[in-house]
């Protein structure tokens, strides 16, 4: 996106959240519009504050303990290639 249109939709935004703030001020007072502009800029920054956050701090990755044992320890030399029944051999027929 260009810088130009970018500051135009952050001109627009502006103007929309100081007429919201203007509306509620004007309709419930001065406490909840101060409260709700509040909530909406944590809300709209809140994203990038926590991916500074993570940047900033990052965490120890912790390697858990192998607990698979290797296939060879499991099976047989040879694996029998057909069943041993022969009701469990299917047939297309």
């Amino acid at each position: 996106m260009s810088r130009v249109v970018e500051m135009k939709l952050r001109s627009y935004f502006a103007g929309l959240v100081a007429f919201a703030f203007v509306v509620c001020w004007v309709t419930t007072g001065i406490v909840t519009a101060v409260l709700a502009t509040g909530a909406c800029v944590a809300v709209v920054n809140a994203p990038a504050l926590m991916a500074k956050r993570r940047k900033a701090r990052p965490r120890a990755v912790r390697r858990r303990p192998e607990r698979a044992r290797p296939l060879r320890e499991e099976l047989p030399e040879s694996l029998p290639l057909v069943p041993d029944e022969p009701s469990l051999i299917i047939e297309f027929g």
